[in-house]
């Protein structure tokens, strides 16, 4: 049986020559780029190479690239970052404004750092997990250090207004003649099907993982714009021009490097093909499966996700059944799918009956064939009337 692969939000395979660039790299530059030998200087000239990569395709300055070990430290980074500089200048308790559907590495931390006499606010979303722009104007003070909002949700698909946050931060900061609020923007999800210029977008960071572009695991990129005042989080070193300490892991930034500008070349077309993929399987499902909701917005989401809502149907069996049968789907976010709990992200949505309305995320990649979905679309029913019956009969 063919296995078909449609957890894409959750991890992309790597691109096979972004691979063999991470294995000839490895063999070829494995002096520390810290070195003033020649090998050493080699390899930081092929490192800092890999950073004017990645700024060119954000819009941004070599120097503003901080190389991470993934998404989850990126964001720590920013959030745990802005609020230490902040009190470092006299700021005694930090507002923080964060979006109630935001990944759990934004979450926890904030929830972290409110136990630490930091004032942590959930930014509100509506039924389609879009966040109100008039409410952020609303409840940002002159406290408030950052503003937080994921660019496209990895559960849901929502995107963001951007550009409206980022003109409502700056008329903020303007208004109190402050530095204060930046704003920072998750964008893991985004690098494959939107614009990540930081310029357009108007962000003073902004977080990308490797792992969910088709490169390396193992790293990740926060853009810190100049000026922004941010603390690092460990000791040990002034690398990452003291924000990031530790030897740099050269070839992965360099793998990275080469899966953004691939990304990239393809994005417009690659963009229409998956959306009409999710479309399809949208409307074939919503078609041939009764009690059906689709979760989030299609028209303002990310092309390649579906999230639905099935009534009578629990999502840890269907999960597991669809595994059966060949397919990987996930429920919702691969950081919480094992703990059982209910998704906060669609209990944000107003979503509150798990027992009774299972939901399943379809997230489809580059290696998503149309005939995919035809065979999902024509085993699915099936598998739904198997579960609603069993459950059915169970209830009595």
């Amino acid at each position: 049986m063919k296995r078909i692969y449609m957890d894409y939000a959750a991890a992309t395979p790597v691109d096979e020559r972004v691979a063999r660039t991470v294995s000839v790299l490895n063999k070829k530059h494995y002096a520390n780029p810290s070195g003033l030998h020649k090998e050493g200087q080699e390899t930081r000239r092929v490192f800092e190479e890999a950073r004017g990569a990645v700024a060119q395709n954000m819009g941004a300055h070599a120097d503003e690239i901080v190389f991470t070990s993934g998404a989850t430290e990126a964001n720590n980074i920013a959030i745990q970052g802005v609020v230490r500089a902040a009190r470092a200048r006299g700021i005694t308790r930090p507002h923080i404004i964060v979006s109630a559907i935001e990944h759990a590495s934004v979450l926890e931390t904030a929830r972290m750092l409110s136990g630490e006499d930091v004032r942590v606010e959930l930014l509100r979303v509506d039924r389609k997990g879009v966040v109100d722009v008039r409410e952020l104007r609303k409840i940002i003070t002159p406290e408030t250090v950052l503003v937080s909002v994921m660019y496209a949700n990895n559960e849901i698909g929502t995107i963001q207004p951007l550009r409206e946050i980022a003109k409502e931060v700056r008329h903020t900061r303007k208004m109190h003649a402050s530095l204060y609020p930046y704003f920072h923007t998750d964008a893991a999800q985004a690098s494959n099907y939107l614009d990540t210029n930081v310029l357009r977008l108007g962000v003073d960071l902004m977080t990308l993982s490797s792992g969910k572009s088709y490169g390396p695991r193992g790293v990740g990129v926060l853009f810190v714009k100049r000026g922004v005042n941010l603390v690092a989080l460990s000791y040990g070193g002034e690398h990452e021009r003291g924000r990031r300490p530790g030897t740099e892991v050269v070839a992965l930034a360099c793998g990275f490097a080469e899966a953004l500008v691939l990304a990239e070349n393809i994005k417009p077309k690659e963009v229409l093909r998956i959306k009409k993929l999710r479309d399809t399987l949208a409307e074939k499902i919503l078609k041939k499966v009764s009690g059906v909701v689709v979760n989030g917005d299609l028209a303002h989401s990310l092309p390649n996700l579906l999230s639905i809502s099935l009534e009578g149907v629990e999502s840890e069996a269907l999960i597991i059944y669809l595994d059966a049968q060949g397919f990987a789907v996930s429920g919702g976010s691969a950081c919480k799918s094992a703990s059982g709990k209910m998704s906060h992200v669609l209990t944000a949505i107003g979503y509150t009956n798990e027992k009774n309305m299972g939901a399943i995320r379809f997230s489809l990649g580059r290696f998503t064939k149309s005939e995919d979905i035809t065979r999902l679309v024509k085993e699915l029913p099936a598998m739904v009337k198997v579960l609603r019956d069993a459950r059915k009969n169970s209830d009595f």
